[in-house]
């Protein structure tokens, strides 16, 4: 019991102050919060469809060279954030792209795709190839929607969620590869920190926690809608 009252304990202690102060909505940029949730639909949606594609590939390739592209997908994992950072950095300068929505959108993919083809990998291993073989047989539609999709359907969740709080959590590199240019709810949060502004400080941070918390609502009530639905066909 005191075990579960300290892991308690240390999850919500940083959240306690938030309750001392009362959240006002003041928005000093508007155009932050659209650009953070459109990086969030557009990131989350690559982020499952390259990551499924992926698992997918490396759960059934029999090519030799499977063992050394799986360690250079999961070489990132290994290094440290700074390094990468700066190494996009230079590579997106050469091509023009420092300073634009698609920079940052490419930057943040290479940040957030390696941990979602890990979740999707283990996933797909986990359910193992015996039960996944006999979906093979299938059209690839069908095979997709009946059988895929209400299996990863949880997983599928979890990557748009670790990638939503990865990009929310990115505060250097959208500084750096935006070039001051592309604000989102993170960078308007630093901001608003240095310039001890507590109540927009505040409502930015209230904002930091509603949109993980809308997304995994919105994604557990999209999932339930289909799985009523596929069962409603299949009847």
């Amino acid at each position: 019991m005191i075990r579960q009252g300290l892991l308690i304990c240390l999850t919500f202690i940083p959240f306690i102050s938030l309750f001392f102060v009362v959240p006002t909505i003041e928005i000093e940029n508007s155009m932050a919060i659209v650009h953070t949730i459109g990086l969030i639909v557009i990131l989350s949606g690559i982020n499952v469809w390259l990551a499924m594609m992926c698992a997918w590939w490396l759960l059934w390739t029999d090519s030799k060279w499977k063992h050394v592209i799986e360690w250079l997908v999961f070489l990132p994992l290994f290094i440290p954030m700074l390094a990468t950072l700066f190494g996009l950095y230079l590579i997106l300068a050469e091509v023009g792209l420092i300073g634009t929505y698609v920079g940052v959108t490419l930057a943040l993919l290479v940040v957030t795709i390696p941990y979602s083809i890990r979740l999707a990998y283990n996933g797909m291993a986990v359910i193992g190839r015996p039960l996944l073989e006999q979906a093979r047989i299938l059209p690839s539609r069908r095979r997709v929607i009946y059988v895929l999709y209400p299996l990863f359907s949880r997983l599928m969740r979890t990557i748009a969620l670790f990638t939503t709080v990865i990009l929310l959590s990115q505060f250097a590199l959208i500084q750096l590869i935006g070039a001051g240019l592309i604000p989102t709810v993170t960078t308007e949060l630093y901001q608003s920190y240095a310039g001890n502004n507590r109540g927009l400080a505040l409502s930015n941070t209230w904002m930091l926690i509603l949109f993980p918390v809308l997304l995994y609502f919105l994604l557990s009530g999209w999932d339930r809608y289909m799985v009523r639905m596929l069962k409603g066909r299949l009847q």
